[in-house]
């Protein structure tokens, strides 16, 4: 029992004395080691580009900029990004607004491997650059890869790329369902995508979004079967949702 007003026993002063400090070297101690086992970094991160301009497109599978050619590409630029919005969420309302036009985006730039995510704050309508063709909308011009069967877990593009880390897996399950229901791009990662695999973009059979269909099935390992695409540096998993089986 413990009395507030009478004083603490010898012994257990004696215990204080080393155990206490002890109890804190270990902490700080456990708080340093044990980081250096996870795999809590990962690849991926901020590109210092807090401007882009080029076409602002409404998909297909997710928001797009599609930059103009003939730009020097050594800065980590691909000439696709996907977008996403501030939050967990698609770019904002009067961003989309925009679709259609040459814009100039605002926002942070994410990388990780091949693939580019861009939150987006605000877009500023411009001319286009001379020369530069308004793309043509759709899959109309993808090349189509062929059929394939990708093994892989489903993850959020924006964390993915290096916002948040990890940005997949099941302790990143939670955080992935709500940027995906709010909009943000949804992508297959594929098995060994860090060493030769895809990471995938994920369209319906119509070239649409998938987000409102998968939640139950992101951070799972998934087997999808369906026709491969490319859109410039873009890949896209053309199947329906329904389809999607357990690998």
């Amino acid at each position: 029992m413990f009395v507030p007003y009478r004083p603490l026993p010898l012994g257990h002063r004696r215990l204080l004395l080393w155990l206490l400090p002890l109890l804190t070297a270990l902490a700080l101690l456990l708080g340093v080691v044990l980081p250096w086992g996870q795999d809590a970094d990962g690849p991926g991160g901020r590109l210092p580009l807090p401007a882009l301009s080029g076409w602002l497109l409404d998909g297909p599978g997710a928001p797009q900029l599609l930059l103009p050619t003939g730009l020097p590409y050594d800065h980590g630029v691909a000439r696709r990004i996907l977008l996403a919005g501030p939050g967990k969420t698609a770019p904002p309302a009067a961003v989309l607004a925009q679709s259609g036009h040459w814009v100039r985006l605002q926002g942070s730039v994410f990388a990780r491997g091949d693939l580019r995510v861009m939150n987006v704050r605000r877009a500023t309508p411009l001319q286009p650059t001379p020369g530069s063709r308004q793309p043509v909308p759709g899959l109309a011009a993808a090349v189509d890869l062929g059929p394939v069967e990708l093994i892989g877990e489903i993850v959020d593009g924006k964390c993915f790329s290096g916002v948040m880390k990890p940005g997949a897996g099941k302790t990143h399950r939670g955080c992935a369902i709500r940027c995906i229901s709010g909009g943000v791009p949804a992508l297959l990662h594929t098995e060994g995508a860090d060493h030769g695999g895809r990471d995938v973009l994920l369209v319906d059979s119509n070239g649409g979004t998938v987000n409102s269909r998968i939640a139950p099935l992101i951070a799972d390992r998934l087997r999808i079967r369906g026709q491969l695409l490319q859109l410039d540096n873009l890949l896209l998993l053309r199947a329906d949702p329904s389809t999607y089986q357990p690998a």
